[in-house]
């Protein structure tokens, strides 16, 4: 997902971040949402902390312009991070700003329609992962999101944020839980030295000038790939165990990820973790 046109500015704010995308029509979801009158969907939550990415927002976020506020984040994501005590040390968002969805269709070929309380039926649309060209159009924004935010810890949530975070394929139910690092687009440069007289001054160029090429510098960050939540709450009937319950796996690596966090703090800071994220998580079927 590495964006060679992304240029990070250190000093530069969320707020300062989102209004530059505000109202954003560059790609087919940006005019979809547009043409619905819906929101665009930013990331919210603390700096410095855990980064929780998904694919992309669904209904419900896109009309209230806010992250996991859907089933997905009231049944699974939010309960979470309450019960293992990070709430208020995580960041939420979304590979792309804007929903990504699919008309339906029955067998006959005909649009499925959903009652409205303001009208006649609507269309009834379907959630889907972002294809690719619209997550390489929205990568800018994320790309200076995550630096800004500067995460302690990234979680990405389902297939689609991981495999665009690794830039490279990803079986979830394998992969999940496994630690790894991924690079990001830094603020600064460096000088490219030759391999072999260590020299940063090389050759003339055709204008008769020496070259002396720069390189944008990298932030690595760890990574925990996991399941979205929104499969989980597919399937909130199965109370197995990780690794074969949805629960109890995104449980389970979301856990890892506080510890993780409360390492480096004690590492860096001396703070010592206050056990919340040992706590016994439930399943919440009812609403």
């Amino acid at each position: 997902m590495h964006h060679k046109n992304v240029v990070p500015r250190a000093d530069k704010t969320l707020g300062e971040l989102n209004a530059e995308w505000l109202g954003c029509t560059m790609c087919t979801l940006g005019k979809q949402r547009a043409a619905v009158g819906g929101q665009m969907v930013f990331g919210e939550g603390a700096r410095r902390g855990i980064m929780f990415i998904a694919g992309g927002p669904g209904e419900n976020e896109q009309d209230q312009g806010r992250p996991f506020v859907g089933p997905s984040g009231r049944k699974v994501l939010r309960p979470l991070l309450t019960a293992l005590g990070i709430d208020e040390c995580s960041y939420i968002t979304n590979l792309v700003a804007c929903r990504s969805c699919v008309q339906q269709y029955d067998n006959a070929g005909q649009p499925v329609f959903k009652p409205s309380k303001k009208g006649p039926p609507v269309p009834l649309w379907k959630d889907e992962d972002p294809p690719q060209p619209y997550v390489t159009a929205c990568a800018p924004r994320l790309l200076e999101e995550i630096y800004i935010v500067d995460p302690i810890i990234i979680v990405a949530m389902g297939v689609a944020a991981a495999e665009a975070l690794r830039e490279k394929p990803v079986a979830i139910t394998r992969d999940r839980g496994m630690v790894e690092e991924i690079t990001i687009p830094g603020a600064t440069f460096r000088a490219l030295l030759t391999e072999k007289k260590r020299v940063w001054s090389r050759g003339l160029t055709p204008e008769g000038k020496f070259s002396t090429p720069i390189e944008r510098e990298t932030v690595k960050y760890l990574m925990v790939p996991t399941l979205h939540p929104a499969h989980v709450v597919r399937n909130l009937g199965d109370k197995r165990p990780a690794p074969e319950g949805p629960f109890q796996c995104i449980a389970a690596d979301v856990r890892l990820a506080a510890k993780i966090y409360e390492r480096y703090l004690f590492e860096t800071e001396g703070i010592k973790p206050t056990g919340s994220s040992d706590t016994l998580v439930e399943i919440n079927e009812e609403e």
